[in-house]
């Protein structure tokens, strides 16, 4: 009996552990996403420097994201799991690719595209299980509009891959891409923050259906910036030819 409750305080201590650190170190990156993005110069010693901060901050909040589902799926709590899961996906691409890109400016190679078209398949395939338990749960009584609107975003990305495949994009726009990376890991970030460390805060100002807006507002803010940042690249760069 003793190793028995021995074991359940190691394991509470162990979690309460590992969600503060996520707390804590994901707070600090949402800090810190604005340094590198604004503050510095682009390219710049300190760039780099608070740049590098940035996703190995973000690395660790994914890494205990991914600890976290397990320790859902165990108590029973499934459909936190499988939402938090897809989240730790959609993080974990765009940090991976956004510093990758950084070391294949010139050519892409054949790993590298590998590798990223992987992660955009496993993502898409996530996101329509996502849909298809949403509407699982729909006919159980249970209502998740979560599911089916980031279940539809991921799945939204099915048509360019499959055109990619047909005709894959050898040399891209590492710095655009770099960018893209950024700026959707962030999204991630405050998105995760506004859901669930501001749920307490929003909750008395937002009711109804209207609880989905944290969870969305920085998607659409951050699709807004990528096209701006491409825009204004690609116009920099058909200046200087």
């Amino acid at each position: 009996v003793r190793l028995y409750y021995k074991q359940i305080f190691i394991m509470e201590t162990v979690y309460k552990f590992l969600l503060g650190s996520h707390i804590f170190f994901g707070s600090i990156s949402l800090i810190v996403f604005w340094l590198p993005a604004v503050f510095t110069k682009k390219g710049g010693e300190w760039h780099n420097r608070i740049g590098r901060l940035y996703v190995r901050l973000m690395w660790f909040v994914v890494i205990s994201a991914g600890l976290l589902c397990v320790k859902n799926i165990f108590v029973g709590n499934l459909n936190s799991a499988i939402f938090l899961g897809f989240l730790t996906m959609i993080t974990a691409h765009p940090i991976w690719h956004g510093t990758a890109i950084l070391k294949h400016k010139k050519k892409q190679p054949e790993s590298f595209i590998k590798m990223h078209m992987g992660f955009r398949a496993s993502i898409i395939l996530a996101a329509l299980g996502l849909i298809g338990y949403g509407i699982y749960l729909h006919f159980q009584g249970e209502v998740h509009p979560l599911f089916f609107i980031f279940g539809i975003l991921g799945a939204s990305d099915l048509p360019a891959w499959i055109k990619e495949i047909k005709n894959p994009i050898k040399n891209v726009n590492w710095l655009t891409e770099h960018l893209s990376g950024m700026i959707i890991s962030g999204i991630a970030a405050y998105t995760a923050f506004f859901a669930f460390g501001g749920r307490a805060m929003l909750g008395k100002i937002l009711t109804g259906y209207w609880q989905i807006l944290p969870w969305v507002l920085p998607t659409i803010i951050g699709i807004i910036a990528i096209k701006y940042q491409k825009n204004k690249y690609e116009k920099k760069k058909a200046s200087n030819t």
